[in-house]
Protein backbone atom coordinates (compact mmCIF):
# COMPACT_ATOMS: atom_id res chain seq x y z
CA UNK A 1 0.00 0.00 0.00
CA UNK A 2 2.13 2.84 -1.03
CA UNK A 3 0.39 6.28 -0.94
CA UNK A 4 2.12 9.06 -3.08
CA UNK A 5 -0.69 11.51 -3.04
CA UNK A 6 -0.50 12.16 0.88
CA UNK A 7 0.55 15.55 1.94
CA UNK A 8 1.34 15.19 5.78
CA UNK A 9 3.85 17.49 7.69
CA UNK A 10 7.50 16.17 6.92
CA UNK A 11 10.81 16.61 8.86
CA UNK A 12 11.68 19.63 6.66
CA UNK A 13 8.50 21.81 7.64
CA UNK A 14 9.26 20.72 11.43
CA UNK A 15 12.42 21.93 11.15
CA UNK A 16 11.62 25.57 9.44
CA UNK A 17 8.88 25.81 11.71
CA UNK A 18 11.43 24.88 14.97
CA UNK A 19 13.91 27.48 13.17
CA UNK A 20 11.70 30.65 13.21
CA UNK A 21 10.32 29.62 16.80
CA UNK A 22 14.03 30.11 17.79
CA UNK A 23 14.30 33.30 15.89
CA UNK A 24 11.45 34.74 17.85
CA UNK A 25 12.39 33.35 21.39
CA UNK A 26 15.77 35.49 20.74
CA UNK A 27 14.15 38.28 20.00
CA UNK A 28 11.85 38.09 22.79
CA UNK A 29 14.51 37.48 25.51
CA UNK A 30 16.83 40.18 24.11
CA UNK A 31 13.77 42.83 24.70
CA UNK A 32 13.50 41.63 28.19
CA UNK A 33 17.13 42.37 28.99
CA UNK A 34 17.20 45.36 26.72
CA UNK A 35 13.80 46.16 28.86
CA UNK A 36 15.04 45.54 32.55
CA UNK A 37 17.98 47.71 32.14
CA UNK A 38 16.24 50.79 30.59
CA UNK A 39 13.98 50.57 33.83
CA UNK A 40 17.06 49.92 35.88
CA UNK A 41 18.31 53.53 34.96
CA UNK A 42 14.99 55.36 34.48
CA UNK A 43 12.51 53.31 37.12
CA UNK A 44 14.92 54.91 39.97
CA UNK A 45 12.79 57.46 42.04
CA UNK A 46 15.12 59.53 43.90
CA UNK A 47 17.74 59.42 40.62
CA UNK A 48 14.91 61.07 38.50
CA UNK A 49 14.24 63.34 41.63
CA UNK A 50 17.61 64.41 42.19
CA UNK A 51 18.31 65.34 38.71
CA UNK A 52 15.26 67.57 38.60
CA UNK A 53 16.09 69.22 41.94
CA UNK A 54 19.24 69.66 39.56
CA UNK A 55 17.52 71.57 37.14
CA UNK A 56 15.97 73.85 39.69
CA UNK A 57 18.97 74.69 41.28
CA UNK A 58 20.41 76.05 37.82
CA UNK A 59 17.61 77.40 37.02
CA UNK A 60 17.65 79.60 40.58
CA UNK A 61 21.48 80.19 40.00
CA UNK A 62 21.06 82.15 36.65
CA UNK A 63 21.58 86.45 36.98
CA UNK A 64 22.06 86.46 40.67
CA UNK A 65 22.97 89.73 42.29
CA UNK A 66 24.25 87.62 45.65
CA UNK A 67 24.26 84.24 47.36
CA UNK A 68 25.25 83.36 50.60
CA UNK A 69 25.82 80.28 52.22
CA UNK A 70 24.49 80.02 56.14
CA UNK A 71 24.22 77.44 58.55
CA UNK A 72 26.79 75.61 58.91
CA UNK A 73 26.36 75.25 55.16
CA UNK A 74 22.90 73.61 55.32
CA UNK A 75 21.25 76.97 54.04
CA UNK A 76 21.50 78.43 50.60
CA UNK A 77 20.37 82.15 49.71
CA UNK A 78 19.95 83.45 46.75
CA UNK A 79 19.66 87.49 45.88
CA UNK A 80 17.82 87.66 42.54
CA UNK A 81 16.49 91.42 41.71
CA UNK A 82 13.98 92.14 44.45
CA UNK A 83 13.54 87.69 45.43
CA UNK A 84 15.38 86.14 48.25
CA UNK A 85 14.97 82.47 47.60
CA UNK A 86 16.23 80.27 50.47
CA UNK A 87 17.32 76.51 49.99
CA UNK A 88 17.69 74.44 52.72
CA UNK A 89 18.03 71.27 54.90
CA UNK A 90 15.33 70.64 57.36
CA UNK A 91 16.68 67.34 59.33
CA UNK A 92 13.18 66.75 60.83
CA UNK A 93 11.30 66.51 57.45
CA UNK A 94 14.39 64.40 56.09
CA UNK A 95 13.87 66.76 53.21
CA UNK A 96 15.15 70.56 51.60
CA UNK A 97 12.91 73.22 50.45
CA UNK A 98 12.50 76.23 49.43
CA UNK A 99 11.19 79.73 50.90
CA UNK A 100 10.86 82.23 48.36
CA UNK A 101 10.43 86.36 50.13
CA UNK A 102 10.39 84.41 53.38
CA UNK A 103 6.94 82.80 52.35
CA UNK A 104 6.33 79.15 51.36
CA UNK A 105 7.54 75.78 52.19
CA UNK A 106 7.99 73.92 48.91
CA UNK A 107 9.91 70.75 48.93
CA UNK A 108 12.93 70.38 46.25
CA UNK A 109 14.37 66.83 47.60
CA UNK A 110 12.95 64.25 50.12
CA UNK A 111 14.59 61.71 51.92
CA UNK A 112 17.90 63.59 52.51
CA UNK A 113 19.76 62.66 55.65
CA UNK A 114 22.69 65.69 55.51
CA UNK A 115 23.22 68.74 53.09
CA UNK A 116 27.16 70.57 52.17
CA UNK A 117 26.72 73.58 50.61
CA UNK A 118 29.61 75.51 49.74
CA UNK A 119 30.56 78.66 47.66
CA UNK A 120 34.18 79.44 45.67
CA UNK A 121 35.34 81.65 43.29
CA UNK A 122 31.97 81.47 41.65
CA UNK A 123 30.95 77.81 41.87
CA UNK A 124 28.68 76.59 44.08
CA UNK A 125 29.45 72.50 45.24
CA UNK A 126 26.06 70.88 46.54
CA UNK A 127 26.56 67.04 48.83
CA UNK A 128 23.93 65.24 49.76
CA UNK A 129 23.75 62.54 51.79
CA UNK A 130 20.07 60.38 51.49
CA UNK A 131 18.78 58.52 54.21
CA UNK A 132 19.63 55.05 52.05
CA UNK A 133 23.09 56.15 52.19
CA UNK A 134 23.34 57.44 48.65
CA UNK A 135 25.53 60.26 48.33
CA UNK A 136 24.97 62.51 45.76
CA UNK A 137 26.77 65.84 44.50
CA UNK A 138 26.26 68.08 41.73
CA UNK A 139 28.54 71.66 41.07
CA UNK A 140 27.18 74.77 39.40
CA UNK A 141 28.78 77.78 37.83
CA UNK A 142 27.25 81.32 39.66
CA UNK A 143 26.27 83.72 36.80
CA UNK A 144 25.98 87.01 37.51
CA UNK A 145 23.50 89.45 36.34
CA UNK A 146 24.24 91.77 33.98
CA UNK A 147 24.19 95.40 35.16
Amino acid sequence: MNRTDEAGYTFIEALLHLAIFSVFFILFAGFFRYSAGLVHHIGDPSSVEWEQFRYELADYLKDVDGVQVGEQGSLLRVVRQDKVTEISHYPVQSMVRKRVNGEGHEPMLTGVRSVSISVSENILSLRAVFIDGTERGTMHHLLPAEK
